[in-house]
């Protein structure tokens, strides 16, 4: 009978504690941990895609310790699974040119982005800036990269949100908060209006009540929250422990941003704030607020989702 199955949840378990804000697991013990068990699993590993996330997450840490034999050991274990044939053949030599880029090897990157490029000229240009603009100089006629469609991503540079008792409760180490202001399609906008405006003050004036709103909200639904994530008594310690106050969640939730959203009422916005939260990592935390008033608890969705506000407005 296969042991890939369990062996790759107990990788997966083990990731999960090593994310936690509690953790002290270092990247190297990661890294063993996982060759370790890696080398315990059988060949059906091969066909979960649980083991392809794990592959990838390795492939990342040997680049981040500068590792490229094992970085490339790691990319031809990729190869041998069955998700990665998903991708063809060029998409596969891109990240892997990508990947040689990050650890520092020009000369491999090159190599692979020539295979990617002989099979799909325009492929890489819409990818990282930094791989093509590497790549363009290495071609005998360059392409002008001035007319390119393609940009980076430039964030918006609002001014910052300082929060001291929410950075201090949860021991946060970056000195701003991260916050979107939303236009009325969701997309970005550059400045907030008068009363999104109003929104942000308030936030800055009354962070404590905010906050301690929001945790003994969370704190009446969590009994029901346990039920639902059902964490077995080994675990339960770990990802999802009993608390008997709001204090218990500084060490469970990490604030990840501020959304500002355009609905409005009152002259004050609706404003959804996302966690990450130990409990679940993927869909994480989401509550969406009106001043001092919890509106609704869910997934980070809704923090910034105009659904989470009707029944309000």
């Amino acid at each position: 009978m296969s042991n890939a199955e369990k062996t790759i949840e107990e990788i997966n378990v083990f990731l999960e504690k090593s994310m936690l804000k509690t953790s002290k697991t270092t990247k190297e013990e990661v890294i063993n941990y996982i060759e370790e068990k890696w080398r315990e699993a059988d060949d059906e590993k091969y066909n979960n895609y649980t083991a392809y996330i794990i592959i990838n997450r390795m492939i990342q840490e040997y680049i981040w310790k500068k590792d490229f034999n094992n970085m490339m050991r790691w990319l031809e274990i990729s190869d041998l699974h069955k998700a990665s044939q998903n991708n063809a053949l060029y998409i596969r030599n891109y990240y892997a040119g990508q990947c040689c880029l990050e650890c520092g090897n020009e000369e491999k990157a090159l190599e692979y982005f020539n295979l990617c490029y002989a099979e799909n000229p325009d492929y890489i240009f819409s990818r990282a800036p930094f791989c093509y603009e590497f790549f363009n100089k290495h071609l005998e006629n360059p392409r002008d990269l001035s007319q390119s469609e393609i940009r980076e991503y430039e964030s918006i540079d609002y001014p910052p949100l300082n929060l001291e008792y929410w950075q201090s409760f949860f021991d946060e180490k970056d000195e701003e908060l991260s916050y979107e202001i939303l236009d009325e399609d969701d997309d970005y906008a550059e400045e907030p209006t008068p009363e999104q405006q109003n929104g942000l003050d308030y936030l800055q004036e009354n962070q404590k009540t905010i906050l301690d709103n929001i945790l003994n909200e969370l704190l009446k639904k969590y009994p029901e929250l346990q039920k639902i994530y059902d964490y077995s008594e080994k675990d339960k310690v770990d990802f999802m422990p009993d608390l008997k106050d709001i204090q218990g969640f500084a060490s469970l939730l990490s604030p990840n941003c501020f959304y500002i959203t355009s609905i409005i009422k009152d002259n004050y916005p609706y404003i959804g704030i996302s966690f990450s939260c130990s409990w679940d990592d993927e869909h994480g935390l989401g509550i969406m607020t009106h001043k001092d008033r919890i509106i609704e608890i869910g997934g980070a969705d809704t923090a910034f989702s105009s659904w989470a506000v009707e029944e309000d407005l």
